[in-house]
């Protein structure tokens, strides 16, 4: 099998894209980018997603008031380059259903870690987040980048039904990361590939 590049933004289509056709019978468009492709609209466009979709999520994983921008967000994995994290995105024509954070190489060189999945409140149960995930496995396999494993950190009880649905299963091992200045202790959920 011939390994594919990481997309550059240049290519016909927009990065690395398939079509999805859901339960619903409608098509959602699901393409892979890197963070630093993403256009100021593009950004506004997922703030826009995030707000609506962690309207509640704030208080309950212990954050203030103030709820995390996606900016912050990016930044939140310590030690990799904005050249190292990739969005999975899913669209229907030009609206926004949902995104995945993706961060090569966390923790170990050959992990992909999905730092976290959105999708639209009102598009929830229509396979937006499998189609999503479906893209990241199949890249990942065909990629350049080396994936031996792909991680996912669920914070709520859905989330971890999710992935448990897909193939991954709790590891043994916790991460700890600081959010606004506050210490928390992640279950890492694991998929070989």
């Amino acid at each position: 099998m011939v390994k594919k590049p990481l997309p550059t933004g240049e290519e016909p289509p927009r990065g690395y894209e398939t079509l999805v056709r859901l339960q619903t019978a409608e098509t959602l468009k699901v393409n892979l980018v890197t963070y630093t492709q993403l256009a100021r609209t593009e950004k506004t466009a997922i703030e826009n997603l995030r707000s609506r979709a962690l309207s509640n999520i704030g208080a309950y994983i212990g954050l203030s008031n103030a709820p995390m921008t996606f900016e912050q967000e990016v930044q939140l994995i310590d030690g990799r380059a904005n050249s190292d994290k990739m969005l999975a995105r899913g669209y229907f024509g030009n609206m926004l259903a949902g995104y995945a954070l993706i961060v090569l190489g966390w923790p170990e060189p050959s992990y992909w870690l999905i730092q976290h999945m959105i999708i639209d409140p009102t598009r929830r149960n229509l396979g937006i987040g499998t189609a999503i995930l479906d893209n990241i496995e199949r890249y990942a396999l065909e990629s350049e980048v080396d994936a031996s494993s792909i991680l996912a950190v669920p914070i709520q009880h859905s989330g971890k039904d999710f992935w448990k649905s897909h193939g991954f299963t709790a590891e043994a091992f916790r991460q700890h990361i600081k959010v606004a200045n506050i210490d928390h202790e992640i279950v890492v959920y694991r998929k070989e590939l």
